[in-house]
């Protein structure tokens, strides 16, 4: 039998072996715990996902229908996505500064489409067009795209990837109110007309409402309109019918109509009509118009107007009407929607009602938004009155006035109060009734202007409400030591008028007060505001009667003033011969003035009232649109010419003793 040979490993030879079978274990135990850790975060993927999307981390495409070619096709570069991101806002920097914008655009929206869901990204691009890139354009044309370009991008694309990010609409409520609705940028002005008849063109001209519900109800026809258009068409006879007759006539069922109408069909536009030399021939025009105006179309066109105007807003504005109609009704009063603030008190409250509570969003971020809510208010009070007479044809060419809108104090008082009470009502220095600390001092401040408005204004309701604010500043604004400040201690009108005639201590200042009053009552008088016309020019009479009273101030540098009826004769003059004016106005004006007041100037105006009627297409009636005022051969006869303000005035006396 053969022997079996036992050999034994040498030691180290086994530890080695021992060494190798010690490893595969381990290796087996991790790649069992990789398994399970993998069907662990298989596990966890779903819920992580979930945060990932309320947090806005990542794009829902649910969200937006349909995912975007280019943002689809851009997010699988992986980790090279960060790397290209880099290099395009380096290059469209670069292009910026060299000019080539347009290309610096395309590579703006690059940047976006890398980083969709990055607030910032968004805020870089819009304020680099906005601002950045306008003020290097030439004509305000080309100033106000790029501006409309950064709003365009926060609005259309930036919010529709990031609709809980509170900094998007800071910054778009930010465009709104600083550039277009401040006066900082050279071309504001350009802006705010442009702006104005595009509104204008989609909402129509905004009706004469002697109440707030009657603003609202005319707003609620477009909220209240079936927002599918489309279908509107096919399932509604009348509407069909009259969108059929008026296709036979050139018109179609879109944004093109809502453009005819705002040139056509206005109250002026039907009044001019009345001033034409002749009946104007029957056109294509004619065609249209008869069509739109047919009493048998009325409720046929009233609809089929709403439904556009409604889509429009909705799709081309990106705008809630639900919201905007629960911002007038419910919190902030009638405010204008063809005026920049609007837009810019939109914006920030939508913000602030769709990002409360989340917490991505910064606090300062949060407040910041909160106060464009009042400051949007505040000049909607201080300039929320627009008179516009608009340019279709060139916009920059309308003219636009803004003043105060009275109507809306007593909404930003409570708004006030409501947002003060939100963001501070925890604080122990917080005191029932107030705005809050932090709100307090602009809310003083603004509340003197209020009562100066209200005041100026005139009329029972604005005096009772400038009665209330005034007590209510005796009460909750006193000194330190909690004693009334002498300022309140007077009268409310040596309140007001008191730093006004303070600023009367010179002829050229007394001059330009009593002007201006005069120039606004009778911009006041041509777009119907009669009460407060009439206001203004009591206005100026008053100012007029502390001038003419004697006085210790400065006797020697005074001046004899005409009477009011001599410097509303002279502004007459000077407003019937502005370029800037509306025709219109000017007619409608003419019409409601004094008899004495027309037959004053008459016969210095008739060859700019004959200069302004034939300046108009078709050709205006002077007779219809200027009428000679009755008495005029027995007025020329005892009335001699009356001198020019420079032959009346006096160097060196105010006023002369008898």
């Amino acid at each position: 039998m053969a022997e079996t040979i036992h050999y034994v490993l040498p030691q180290h030879l086994a530890a080695r072996r021992q060494a190798q079978r010690h490893e595969r274990t381990v290796q087996w135990g991790a790649a069992g715990a990789a398994v399970l850790c993998l069907l662990a975060a298989g596990l966890l993927l779903a819920p992580l996902n979930q945060v990932r999307q309320e947090r806005q981390l990542v794009i829902n495409p649910a969200s937006l229908g349909t995912l975007p070619p280019d943002i689809a096709l851009l997010g699988k570069l992986g980790t090279f996505r960060a790397l290209a991101i880099d290099w395009a806002a380096m290059r469209a920097e670069r292009l910026k500064q060299d000019g080539k914008v347009y290309e610096a655009l395309q590579l703006h929206e690059t940047v976006c489409a890398l980083a969709p869901h990055f607030p910032d990204v968004w805020i870089y691009a819009a304020w680099n067009m906005a601002y950045n890139i306008s003020v290097m354009q030439y004509t305000p044309e080309a100033r106000w795209q790029w501006v409309r370009n950064g709003i365009e991008i926060l609005r259309d694309k930036g919010l529709q990837y990031n609709p809980k990010a509170i900094k998007l609409y800071k910054e778009l409520s930010w465009i709104y109110w600083h550039k277009i609705g401040d006066y900082l940028d050279d071309e504001h002005l350009n802006y705010k007309r442009a702006l104005a008849v595009q509104m204008e063109t989609v909402l129509g001209p905004p009706p004469f409402a002697a109440t707030d519900e009657e603003y609202f109800t005319w707003f609620r026809r477009m909220v209240d309109a079936p927002r599918d258009l489309t279908a509107f068409l096919a399932e509604d006879a009348e509407v069909r019918r009259v969108a059929a007759e008026l296709q036979r006539v050139g018109l179609n069922p879109d944004r093109s109509l809502l453009d005819f109408v705002a040139r056509h069909i206005r109250p002026e536009v039907q009044m001019a009509e009345l001033l034409q030399e002749q009946p104007a021939d029957d056109t294509p025009l004619q065609s249209r118009l008869r069509v739109l105006k047919d009493p048998r179309n009325e409720a046929g066109v009233e609809a089929l107007l709403a439904a556009l105007r409604s889509d429009v807003l909705r799709n081309d504005f990106r705008l809630n009407l639900n919201w905007m109609l629960d911002l007038m009704v419910n919190q902030f009063g009638p405010v204008d929607w063809r005026n920049a603030f609007a837009h810019s008190l939109y914006w920030s409250s939508w913000g602030d009602q769709q990002c409360e509570g989340r917490v991505r969003n910064s606090p300062n971020d949060e407040i910041n938004n909160a106060r464009f809510v009042l400051f949007s208010l505040q000049n909607l009070v201080t300039r929320g009155r627009m008179t516009l007479w608009p340019n279709f044809d060139d916009a920059f060419a309308s003219y636009i006035e803004l003043t105060p809108e009275t109507r809306l104090i007593p909404y930003l008082y409570e708004a006030y109060m409501r947002l003060g009470k939100k963001h501070f009502g925890d604080r122990p220095d917080f005191k029932e009734g107030t705005p809050g600390p932090n709100f307090m001092t602009g809310f003083v401040t603004n509340m003197h202007n209020w009562i100066q408005i209200l005041y100026l204004e005139g009329g029972e309701r604005n005096l009772d409400l400038a009665n209330n604010l005034y007590t209510w500043l005796r009460k909750n604004n006193p000194h330190p030591d909690g004693s009334t400040q002498e300022q309140y201690l007077v009268s409310l009108d040596q309140f007001v008028l008191g730093d006004l005639r303070e600023q009367m201590d010179t002829y050229r200042a007394a001059a330009a007060i009593i002007g201006s009053f005069i120039r606004q009552a009778l911009k006041q008088f041509a777009i119907g505001q009669t009460e407060a016309g009439t206001t203004s020019m009591a206005n100026a009479v008053r100012c007029y009667e502390f001038w003419m009273r004697d006085s210790d101030m400065e006797r020697r540098e005074r001046r004899h003033f005409p009477p009011p009826r001599l410097q509303l004769r002279d502004q007459i003059v000077a407003f019937m011969d502005n370029l800037q004016f509306d025709p219109l106005a000017k007619a409608r004006l003419w019409r409601g003035l004094p008899l004495e007041q027309r037959q004053m100037v008459f016969d210095r105006l008739n060859p700019v009232f004959e200069k302004i009627c034939s300046a108009q297409d078709p050709p205006w009636s002077p007779g219809r649109a200027f009428p000679e005022p009755a008495g005029m051969e027995e007025y020329r006869k005892r009335q001699p010419e009356l001198p020019t303000r420079d032959d009346e005035v006096e160097e060196g006396t105010r006023h002369k003793d008898n």
